[in-house]
């Protein structure tokens, strides 16, 4: 995954915060925010960039009842007025996301705090949930060593549960492993859809690399950097004083300061920890979430700043856009990571086309009927979601030359265009919440697609160990829709199943050549391959890549980062999307609601713009031959295959 981010300011009335901006009081001196701010970003998350979701709380009777509306918020990207493409508020029939990490210090002098969290943790849950937020929860502790008391999970019980089992002893000799605890909640695997936030207490002073220990492994700037590169809220209920005496070094104190006015102090002394708890979960379900699309694109690590007004009032932060996502920290004894096995990391995959990762996305290239190439390009901006773009804005290359446009499209305008979409199906027994959602859905998917004027046929392809063609090519919106009805996620708990065959059987289905080719690959597992060790597949990553180059069809895989075996080049299908040269799509089947992946997939579907030209060498060479497309400033590329049919 790859990981982009954020920041925040927080605010509380009379609490004691803690920043580097004209906002906040400077952290180093832990002074009083005696002044209540109206407006305050309680977090940023660029993950999904150019996609950005910043977190507000606006302290005024009408912002804590959620009657503000997109109309009373303007949101400033280094200084330019950005568009606001949704406004929500935990309060109303939209539901928002929120992974929370709770980190605790289970020394000795914790002993008061622990008693008042096991007290209150089922008040938050519930706030939380009567909020109408989709939240998840996990739970760090930590003295000289940390221990993952419970990985993440929506049962409010398993909190519960791990918060009863804390036992405030020991730790006695001052600094723990603060900043190791953070950093095995930012490699824990958020939500690139929910808001991230760490709440972190301790009464106490950080450990760190270099400090004649070998307890830490990190820096207060690596942890910062991350923080920001996770897009993550980051709240340190902390002391204000410590015995031992702070450095820049082992205060926590810092890591909001280097946040950029992007996290909070508060002072863990400063007021009744149950009142404290009180203001956290005010916070939390009291938070408006903005989105917005950047227009522009910036170079890895850059810091961005966020400005937010509302009225008179208003409030900045930062986030930072970065290609790596995952922060893993380096194996440690000490280290108890129960709760979390059975889950691999995201392997690092360059070049694959993600999608929501760009303003234009090339979702297919169509050289059948060679030396005529058809191009299929989605414009992720509000004029090119909108159909607004012309022929004028678009230039097409090809290895590098630029092309004469022929012919161009919108396919949410009158000019009718042919799809063949051809929809393959994961159907084991973990697939039960996406088949649902898929009967639910796939009539609305059916109608928008007649409402934007497109010709399609539809074909079903469900799979397991073994591939059922359920149904074969129809028009007919009530035949697919009753082939949907009638699948059902059952066994499969072996793990790989045979889903490069099912891709091969839907080519071999026969698409017809002025239409576009597009099959949507929706699995959370594995795929069998020649060679495994089982009878299950025919095929490997390599030549099923190079026959849907060959077909000229549009692949969009909805599919797992994280998996419960193991990824390698032969069973991880984002390896096929990477081969077909940026011809193909990748979707995070967990990275948010499957109602929403397939709103996406409606989207791509029907606001698609069809470029034809004639390439200039007309040699049916079998050369694998590269498009770029450009809408300025942004472009993608992709790859067809020319060959004779």
């Amino acid at each position: 995954m790859h990981q982009k981010t954020a920041a925040r300011i927080i605010l509380i009335i009379g609490l004691c915060i803690l920043a580097c901006t004209a906002h906040i009081v400077a952290a180093s001196e832990g002074s009083n925010d005696t002044e209540s701010q109206v407006l305050g970003i309680t977090g940023i998350n660029a993950v999904n960039f150019p996609n950005v979701i910043t977190y507000v709380t606006v302290n005024t009777p009408e912002g804590r009842e959620g009657s503000l509306t997109a109309d009373d918020f303007q949101v400033f990207e280094n200084g330019d007025l950005m568009e606001i493409t949704s406004v929500q508020f935990p309060d109303t029939s939209s539901r928002t996301k929120l992974d929370l990490a709770i980190l605790f210090d289970e020394t000795g002098s914790m002993s008061e705090e622990i008693a008042d969290m096991k007290a209150r943790v089922n008040e938050l849950t519930d706030a939380i949930d009567s909020a109408n937020i989709d939240s998840r929860y996990m739970l760090i502790s930590f003295r000289d060593s940390l221990t993952v008391r419970q990985g993440w999970t929506s049962d409010p019980s398993l909190i519960k549960q791990a918060v009863d089992s804390l036992e405030a002893d020991g730790g006695d000799d001052a600094p723990e492993v603060n900043l190791d605890a953070i950093e095995t909640a930012l490699s824990s695997g958020f939500r690139p859809d929910a808001q991230h936030m760490i709440l972190d207490i301790t009464d106490s002073i950080t450990h760190y690399r270099g400090d004649g220990t070998e307890f830490s492994q990190y820096t207060i700037p690596e942890t910062a950097s991350h923080l920001l590169q996770n897009g993550t809220s980051y709240i340190l209920v902390g002391p204000s004083s410590v015995s031992g005496g702070f450095n820049v070094h082992t205060d926590k104190k810092e890591i909001v300061k280097a946040l950029g006015g992007s996290g909070l102090f508060i002072d863990i002394h400063g007021d009744e920890f149950s009142t404290i708890l009180d203001r956290i979960q005010s916070i939390i379900t009291h938070t408006y979430t903005i989105s917005y699309f950047t227009p522009r694109m910036y170079g890895e690590d850059q810091k961005i700043t966020l400005e937010i007004r509302v009225g008179a009032d208003s409030a900045t932060g930062l986030f930072k856009v970065q290609k790596d996502r995952i922060f893993s920290p380096a194996p440690s004894e000490t280290k108890d990571t129960s709760g979390m096995q059975g889950q691999q990391q995201i392997r690092d995959i360059d070049d694959i086309s993600t999608y929501g990762t760009s303003v234009v996305d090339i979702t297919g290239i169509n050289g059948v009927n060679f030396p005529y190439i058809m191009t299929y390009v989605t414009v992720n901006s509000t004029a090119g979601k909108n159909g607004a773009l012309k022929q004028e804005d678009f230039q097409v290359f090809e290895d590098n030359e630029l092309m004469n446009i022929t012919s161009f499209a919108f396919s949410d305008q009158s000019t009718t265009s042919k799809l063949d979409l051809a929809i393959l199906f994961d159907d084991t027994g973990s697939m039960s919440d996406e088949i649902n959602e898929t009967k639910e859905k796939v009539m609305g998917l059916t109608k928008s697609i007649a409402l934007a004027g497109i010709d399609c046929r539809y074909a079903l392809i469900s799979f397991k160990d073994t591939v059922t063609i359920n149904q074969e090519w129809t028009s007919d919106p009530l035949v697919i829709q009753q082939a949907v009805d009638g699948l059902h996620a059952s066994e499969g708990f072996d793990a790989p199943e045979a889903n490069l065959d099912a891709i091969e059987a839907a080519l071999e289905m026969g698409f017809r050549s002025d239409a576009q080719h597009m099959i949507i690959d929706i699995t959370d597992d594995l795929t069998h391959y020649r060679g495994d060790g089982s009878p299950f597949s025919q095929y490997i990553i390599s030549e099923t890549a190079e026959n849907l180059l060959n077909n000229g069809t549009s692949f969009v895989l909805v599919g797992p980062t994280t998996v419960s075996g193991a990824f390698n080049e032969q069973n991880d299908k984002r390896e096929l999307v990477k081969a077909l040269g940026g011809s193909g799509l990748f979707i995070d089947i967990h990275g948010e609601e499957f109602s929403t992946i397939l709103n996406n997939i409606q989207g791509i579907i029907t606001h698609t713009y069809t470029l034809g030209y004639y390439s200039p060498k007309q040699t049916a060479d079998g050369s694998k031959r590269t498009i770029r497309v450009v809408v300025t400033p942004d472009e993608d590329s992709g790859q067809y295959t020319a060959i004779a049919r």
